[in-house]
């Protein structure tokens, strides 16, 4: 599938839903099958994030409703899911930065196709 023809401003438009919202929206947007890559590496990463939080979350109201908790058995509670937080964390960085380094390719090409547009 060939890429569309951007104009600036909806190459920038693309470019704001990739760095702020989505990474890899914007990109599927301008019309890069890509971009689906991009957005299911970044939800793996989502979703991994948020099964940490859930169990540091249940390990923090356990420690806070038992009183007679350690912080080692506060430890002991999530920190055999701290693997999925950092993983998740990982790939979301993956995604933002292939992202970043797809809305350059987008607005490079939207200013070359500009370029073609006035010189044609």
């Amino acid at each position: 599938m060939k890429a569309k023809v951007l104009t600036r401003p909806r190459a920038w438009g693309c470019v704001a839903i990739n760095q702020l919202a989505f990474p890899g929206m914007g990109t599927v947007m301008a019309g890069q099958r890509i971009g689906y890559v991009q957005a299911a590496i970044m939800l793996a990463g989502f979703f991994l994030i948020m099964g940490f939080m859930i169990c540091y979350f249940a390990s923090v109201f356990r420690l806070l409703s038992q009183l007679d908790s350690s912080d080692a058995q506060f430890e002991q509670c999530y920190r055999p899911y701290a693997w999925a937080g950092i993983s998740g964390l990982v790939l979301c960085v993956i995604a933002w930065f292939w992202s970043l380094f797809s809305s350059v390719a987008i607005l490079r090409s939207a200013v070359a196709a500009e370029g073609v547009r006035q010189a044609g």
